[in-house]
C-alpha cells in the first residue's frame, strides 16, 4: 500500500496531466497577450493580459506597457519597449 509500483496506470497518467495543466495555467496567467486589438478598427496597436496593458500608435516602433496594479492605484510606472 502506498507504493507507486503496485498502482494502476490511471493515477500516474492523471498526475502527469495535472502537472501539464498546472504549467499551462501558469503560462496563461503570466502572458500579456490575452487580447489583441484589431489594427483595421483601431488607431493603436494594443494587447492586454491579466497583469499588463501595452499600446503603441500605428506605425510607431515603440511600445508602452503599464501594470494594472499601477493603473488602478494611480502610480504609473512605464516600460517603453523598442
Amino acid at each position: 500500500m502506498g507504493s507507486i509500483e503496485g498502482s494502476t496506470l490511471f493515477p500516474k497518467i492523471a498526475t502527469i496531466l495535472l502537472a501539464i495543466a498546472l504549467l499551462f495555467h501558469l503560462i496563461a496567467i503570466g502572458a500579456p497577450w490575452w487580447s489583441i486589438s484589431n489594427p483595421r478598427k483601431s488607431e493603436r496597436a494594443e494587447h492586454v493580459g491579466l497583469w499588463k496593458y501595452c499600446s503603441s500608435p500605428q506605425g510607431h516602433p515603440g511600445e508602452a506597457c503599464f501594470d494594472f496594479v499601477d493603473i488602478t492605484s494611480g502610480g504609473m510606472s512605464t516600460c517603453v519597449l523598442p
